[in-house]
């Protein structure tokens, strides 16, 4: 359940989201659940959209309850079954009506995150309301938004005159050994909540490589165009459509993460194979219900099939802050976290890589990555983990919650070992882990291609690889924090791709 709170020297509005819990699932249902997640992706039987919405359809039962608590307390309410939402709006102007008397006394903030209490209406119930509340399927709970989630690169095109002077997203590719293919048969899914992209930019861009402008379709309209939010959007585009060329893009623009993930999931006229999100917010920010009800979107997205790769971001293990946290979306298990190193390519193609860190006094930049503080660590990484806290003790305090350890996997991110892109007419050089997470997601489109199988919910099977060929471990540098080493660390995860190798790897675990 979530809400947001609009500017209220424009209008005093109080904006509550309710995320509406779905129907007590069936023995049969949860055995397709289970068929779709828990097995090999090669054996997998992955929910279709008609099985998806008829699992994950909201209960009318308590989507009507809140409707009609809603209206008995005169506040102006709007339900989006697809999207499993109800829409509280309170006016001001409507408290003080005394003709149709609003009251909001009914009210209890129940967390300094927004979670709130919809249904205490005298002092005996605001003290029994607690945290506990939040979770509890019986209570009416709902979620007041104060924080706004930002697109993870910086937006930080450094001009340069020729293509080559910056590394080419195929130069990169090949660095990684990817495996050959063009993603035909595949569809990227791009989250975007800001920005646009030039076709000319596209066309100047692909004409380079001789390559055609891939299909891209657009659902929804970006809410706002701001130069730096631009060139991300041009540059997610470039990446995944140089290095998957026959996939379908579609980009998505939502108010949010959590909106536009929804907008994905109800999309069925595209088969989506893979999702691409470089937008973010330290989950510090998000209520519990929020944080809740992302996890069930991208749960939701690995049971269709879909891989969901998000970026760590690009402040290091502190995150613009004076203490260690870490972004939302990356946080849930279900997401393939994509953290950032630099990349050194020479001329006889042997490469070195490092940590991604070009933090200043002034300010942090480089990978993102630590423990959540909000959700657990899955099976799948504790081992990892726990072993990354036995070599460096001195981290055990950020790790004593078993929160879920970010990033899963790592790729080139660095200003100073840049992707090469067209932007507004000009060649620029772009760094980022908003860059090497549709790197990521060209490689699920490639390796699903030659596989001849959907990979979804990969995450438990990259853990299995962990210290094999299937990466280029990252063993020096560090995030402001965190230090690099074999194994996983909360760096650059596992390392990054040795593409073929990964994909071999994969196909022959049992």
């Amino acid at each position: 359940m979530e809400a947001t709170q609009e500017n209220s020297s424009q209008k005093d509005v109080l904006e509550i989201k309710v995320y509406v819990p779905i129907n007590e699932v069936t023995e049969r249902q949860q055995d397709m659940i289970d068929d779709a997640i828990k097995k090999h992706p090669r054996d997998r039987k992955y929910l279709s959209n008609t099985t998806h919405a008829e699992i994950f359809a909201p209960s009318k039962h308590d989507a009507n309850d809140i409707i009609e608590h809603a209206e008995a307390n005169h506040w102006e309410v709007n339900f989006d079954e697809k999207a499993r939402e109800i829409t509280i709006k309170i006016n001001s102007e409507d408290i003080a009506n005394e003709e149709n008397p609003v009251t909001i006394e009914a009210l209890k903030f129940l967390s300094t995150q927004g979670d709130l209490h919809l249904d205490v209406k005298d002092d005996e119930a605001k003290d029994k309301a607690t945290a506990e509340d939040i979770t509890d399927p019986t209570q009416k709970t709902g979620f007041v938004k104060s924080n706004k989630e930002t697109r993870v690169g910086r937006g930080h095109a450094i001009p340069i005159q020729e293509s080559i002077h910056g590394y080419s997203v195929l130069e990169i590719a090949e660095a990684y050994n990817f495996p050959d293919g063009d993603g035909e048969g595949q569809t990227i899914g791009i989250i975007e909540l800001g920005g646009k992209f030039e076709q000319s930019d596209l066309d100047t861009f692909f004409a380079k490589y001789n390559m055609a402008v891939p299909e891209i379709q657009v659902i929804g309209k970006p809410a706002t165009t701001p130069v730096n939010d631009n060139v991300e959007v041009t540059a997610d585009i470039q990446v995944a459509g140089i290095l998957a060329p026959k996939a379908k893009l579609v980009v998505y623009y939502g108010t949010s993460i959590l909106n536009a993930m929804k907008m994905a999931l109800a999309d069925t006229e595209n088969k989506l194979t893979v999702i691409s999100i470089s937008w973010a917010g330290s989950e510090l920010g998000y209520s519990q219900q929020e944080i809740v009800e992302l996890n069930n979107v991208f749960h939701e997205a690995s049971l269709k099939g879909i891989t969901v790769v998000g970026a760590s971001g690009d402040n290091g293990a502190l995150n613009n802050k004076q203490y260690a946290n870490v972004n939302v979306p990356v946080n849930s298990p279900y997401v393939l976290a994509c953290g950032g190193t630099q990349l050194t390519i020479f001329d006889n193609d042997t490469t070195v890589e490092v940590v991604w860190n070009e933090s200043t006094p002034q300010s942090q930049i480089g990978s993102g990555g630590g423990f959540s503080q909000r959700i657990a660590e899955q099976q799948y990484q504790i081992k990892a983990s726990q072993q990354y806290i036995e070599r460096f003790p001195q981290f055990e305090p950020y790790h004593k919650a078993g929160g879920r350890g970010i990033p899963d996997i790592a790729a080139n991110a660095a200003d100073a070992s840049g992707y090469s892109i067209y932007f507004e007419g000009n060649w620029v050089k772009i760094g980022g882990t908003s860059l090497a997470t549709p790197l990521w997601a060209a490689l699920i489109a490639r390796m699903n291609q030659n596989l001849g199988y959907r990979l979804g919910f990969i995450n438990p099977y990259l853990y299995q690889l962990e210290n094999s060929a299937a990466f280029h471990q990252i063993l020096e540098g560090n995030n402001n924090l965190y230090v690099a080493a074999s194994g996983w660390n909360p760096c650059t995860g596992l390392g990054t791709p040795n593409g073929k190798e990964l994909m071999q790897a994969i196909d022959n675990i049992e």
